[in-house]
């Protein structure tokens, strides 16, 4: 992977890897991902965490364009005083800039990213391929309303205390209400907020993610 840093709209910095040799004839599928509260502010390498170590030890898995954006400090992925707006036309530039797969889009997150990756999802469901929420939560009613028919893989330790996994459980009810078959949740018995470190090395999530095209328009 080649990482670059980068400015996005509104001023939004983001980290971008991009993988080795040719695209494909589709163009690179692009993944988004939203870093947790604690890697908010002004020092780019602290979005490498989470979801970037992993992709790092096992590069062939992960064979995608991925954005990483940093939000700043006080502000949010989602909810009041968010940076969502400014996330949705950094995907739009970069979708642009790099002739992107346009069916290929993911979009993943974890803690405040998760909850950012839940609310983005709500608000664009025939945008995205597939969403991996981790350790996050959102409100019910929407993702009932918009996600019926979106590929999703959710993960929550049983023992968060920061984000207590019934956030989790109550938005893989609402996706049972409406009827997603094609929906997944896992939970890690014992493990606390961090479960991220799991969830992104669990064997086929990649394979999982990539499987997915969103349909054309």
């Amino acid at each position: 992977m080649n990482l670059s840093l980068h400015s996005g709209p509104s001023g939004l910095p983001y980290a971008l890897a991009t993988p080795e040799g040719q695209a494909p004839s589709g163009g690179w599928p692009l993944l988004l991902f939203l870093h947790g509260a604690g890697e908010r502010g002004a020092d780019q390498r602290q979005v490498r965490s989470g979801l970037y170590p992993a992709v790092l030890e096992a590069e062939a898995r992960w064979p995608a364009l991925i954005a990483m954006p940093q939000c700043p400090e006080g502000r949010s992925w989602s909810g009041a005083n968010s940076v969502e707006d400014a996330v949705v036309a950094l995907l739009d530039q970069l979708e642009a800039e790099h002739e992107t797969d346009p069916e290929r889009l993911y979009l993943t997150g974890l803690s405040m990213g998760g909850h950012g990756s839940w609310s983005l999802a709500c608000r664009f469901p025939q945008r995205f391929a597939a969403v991996v929420p981790i350790c996050g939560g959102g409100d019910s009613f929407a993702v009932m309303r918009n996600l019926g028919k979106m590929p999703i893989w959710s993960f929550h330790g049983s023992a968060d205390s920061v984000i207590p996994v019934g956030s989790s459980r109550a938005l893989v009810d609402s996706l049972a209400r409406a009827g997603n078959q094609l929906s997944r949740h896992t939970e890690y018995p014992g493990v606390g907020h961090a479960c991220w470190d799991m969830a992104y090395r669990e064997l086929g999530l990649a394979e999982w993610i990539f499987s997915h095209r969103r349909a054309a328009d």
